[in-house]
């Protein structure tokens, strides 16, 4: 079994493809439709829905957390806050690593790593 892809739901869809563009990934989506922008990061892809096309009321929020590694926890966290991305965890060391979360602009919970060191 191996995941591909992953998306997740918006209230706005030009306002969260912008944030991902903009603030998360620093690059446009891979391909978008009218209902969806994906992501392409290393061959995994990221999807944002536009929720106006849902059969129902989609749910927005922390019920599917992305885990994206990058070099600089610290870095991304202060860039996105300064960006007024609202915080949620502000870093700090579990188990081998530095994390630390923001909310998009659409209020879906991101989290951000760095390994800081190598398992097994």
């Amino acid at each position: 079994m191996k995941i591909n892809a992953l998306y997740i739901s918006t209230q706005d869809f030009d306002r969260g493809v912008r944030c991902y563009t903009e603030l998360v990934f620093q690059r446009p989506p891979a391909f978008t439709t009218e209902r969806f922008a994906f992501f392409d990061i290393d061959g995994f892809l990221f999807g944002v829905f536009n929720a106006a096309f849902a059969d129902e009321a989609p749910t927005v929020g922390s019920n599917c957390v992305p885990t994206i590694e990058v070099e600089n926890v610290d870095e991304v966290y202060q860039r996105l806050a300064d960006a007024g991305l609202e915080t949620v965890m502000q870093p700090h060391f579990v188990e081998g690593m530095r994390i630390a979360q923001v909310l998009d602009t659409e209020g879906n919970t991101l989290e951000f790593y760095t390994q800081l060191q190598k398992s097994g």
